[in-house]
């Protein structure tokens, strides 16, 4: 996969995105006033690789992708394993990895791509690894042995919101306010430390509240590590094994993340609307092509000032246009086997628009508010056409 390039640049505007495929909306519907540009940022910018093949996945790899893309003082490019047994993290300063599944991540890096991410960060690169990223950084000869922690299988827990002590130290690292946070949790890695004589770490916050596993009695993961950070090599690696990027309370934790292993503060400006425009919800989850799709499309359309965008379909209440990409028809079939069929036809009933993309979604059944258009078809060109009318 070649680097896809998310620049913050009036050309991934809708209007210019899709100009280059002649499928554009009007140029008026899609440029925001200029009243209300802000000063362009001028700095050295972090060259930054945001990993997304296999085992990255959930929508906090959209939610980590936005908080990078709409920071100016970030560089991103996406990449695969491929492109680090190629040697493209040559020239990067910091890789994040974000959630999903650790063990297919490590597969897709390679035995080659592992080396490559331990030179890169040995050699002075950062790595900002989040849940899945934490467990990457285990030491333990499947993982790539970054940290001297381990894993504690038996005290991995459910979902849910959970609270982590961050300390002073912590806090003067991060350049945030030290104290009891609550945090989103997702099974993340729950980790004790081993045997270690490749650079230092330390733990800079505890979890002071558990959940117990889906349906057991699970071990309590109370007084272990929410997050840590040391060096290896010349590098510097923090890792958090919750998510910060799902609440915007915990942003700031993602942002000190970024600082202790950059130096640089980044400040994420995400869209933000003075009126109530078009609002749209967009079902990530189900792309084809998987994230290097979603985050093109999903942050074009946040782009156009006509809409406001949600991902998911839970949002329908609150829903003019539900967009639904090209997807694998196993999940056309998980709408009839979860009873979402009937809730889309009462979305389309009292107006809700559907623009449905390729034959996964075929159980849907015809309607006046539904749209079907082809897989390859443009996405972003039918749903600038529903905002012109």
């Amino acid at each position: 996969m070649k680097k896809l390039l998310l620049a913050l640049i009036p050309a991934l505007l809708l209007c210019a995105g899709c100009a280059a495929s002649k499928c554009a909306a009007p140029a008026k519907k899609c440029a925001a006033p200029a009243k209300k540009c802000a000063a362009r940022y001028t700095g050295k910018k972090i060259k930054t690789g945001f990993y997304i093949d296999k085992g990255s996945r959930g929508g906090g790899v959209l939610l980590l992708a936005r908080l990078l893309h709409y920071s100016p003082q970030i560089d991103m490019t996406l990449l695969n394993g491929e492109d680090l047994r190629k040697g493209k993290l040559k020239g990067l300063d910091m890789i994040v990895m974000p959630g999903g599944s650790s063990q297919l991540q490590m597969g897709s890096m390679g035995k080659e791509g592992v080396k490559a991410l331990q030179d890169f960060v040995r050699k002075g690169g950062a790595y900002v690894g989040i849940c899945a990223g934490f467990h990457i950084t285990l030491n333990r000869p499947e993982r790539a042995q970054l940290m001297p922690y381990t894993y504690i299988r038996e005290a991995v827990g459910a979902r849910g919101d959970v609270q982590i002590d961050l300390s002073k130290e912590g806090a003067k690292l991060l350049g945030i306010k030290p104290g009891k946070r609550m945090v989103r949790y997702s099974r993340g890695p729950i980790a004790r430390e081993a045997k270690w004589n490749k650079g230092c770490c330390k733990t800079y916050a505890l979890y002071t509240s558990s959940l117990s596993p889906l349906g057991k009695a699970g071990v309590s993961f109370f007084n272990t590590p929410a997050l840590i950070a040391g060096t290896y090599g010349k590098g510097k690696v923090i890792a958090t094994s919750f998510h910060p990027e799902y609440l915007p309370s915990t942003h700031d934790i993602f942002v000190g993340c970024v600082y202790y292993a950059t130096g640089v503060k980044i400040i994420p400006k995400l869209p933000v609307s003075s009126y109530r425009p078009l609002r749209v919800s967009y079902c990530s989850g189900a792309a084809l092509n998987g994230h290097a799709q979603t985050i093109k499309e999903l942050t074009t359309l946040e782009k156009c000032p006509d809409f406001i965008v949600k991902t998911g379909l839970k949002n329908l209440d609150e829903t003019d246009l539900l967009i639904m990409p090209n997807g694998p028809e196993a999940w056309g079939k998980g709408l009839v086997k979860n009873g979402w069929i009937k809730i889309l036809v009462n979305f389309m009933d009292r107006g809700g628009r559907i623009i449905a993309a390729g034959d996964a979604w075929k159980t849907i059944p015809d309607h006046k508010n539904l749209t079907r258009i082809g897989a390859k078809e443009c996405l972003l060109k039918a749903a600038a056409k529903f905002a012109a009318k």
